[in-house]
């Protein structure tokens, strides 16, 4: 990874800009390879590693676009995700819930993903309204399909409450930020607030 950002550091005519926007992918890409293996393997140690591939796969889609809650530091963010998916996959799963129970819950949180999202990263704000509109876009497609996916997708009944349980972790960290960045800042609840100023 070193060689690889070192050699793309190397390219003539970049910007200060663009060195920058490197650094931070390359340190990005980094951490989170290091974050998912450890992941990956803990789960797998732990027999849970198909219901930590359908929670990688969600988080991959979902949360790029439409973000929730960001640590600011490396062990506060694999900490925070530790506990998120230990809750998801190996507790709330377990609740003496109804299927249909989970079902409702399922599009419950759907929909408040769909109403919140995206909410961007204070080290990433959307430059333009264009990339909010985009990660807006994407992150309704990518719940809605996981949505109809977890509902008529023969699966067992636990890989499909796992996957239930990453929307509603996911809904309840979009409404924790909102009120958190409305109360703190007294901005306005969802996302479009974290357009930069200037891009509008």
């Amino acid at each position: 990874m070193a060689k690889f950002k070192k050699l793309l550091l190397s390219q003539p005519g970049l910007s200060d800009l663009d060195r920058l926007k490197i650094s931070y992918a390359s340190e990005l890409v980094r951490n989170e390879s290091i974050k998912t293996a450890l992941y990956g393997i803990l789960f797998f140690l732990a027999g849970y590693f198909p219901e930590f591939l359908l929670w990688l796969a969600m988080s991959c889609t979902i949360r790029t676009f439409a973000g929730g809650i960001h640590m600011r530091t490396n062990v506060g963010c694999f900490c925070m995700g530790l506990v998120t998916m230990g809750l998801g996959i190996l507790l709330l799963p377990r609740l003496p819930i109804s299927q249909s129970g989970y079902l409702s819950a399922l599009w419950i949180c759907a929909a408040v993903i769909c109403l919140l999202s995206p909410i961007a990263s204070y080290k990433r704000p959307f430059k333009t309204k264009e990339r909010y509109r985009l990660c807006k876009k994407w992150s309704i497609l990518f719940t809605l399909a996981w949505s109809l996916i977890l509902t008529f997708a023969p699966a067992p009944a636990y890989l499909q409450n796992c996957g239930v349980c990453y929307l509603v972790l996911q809904s309840v960290q979009m409404i924790a930020q909102s009120v958190y960045r409305y109360f703190k800042h007294k901005k306005s609840i969802g996302g479009l607030h974290d357009v930069q100023k200037n891009a509008l």
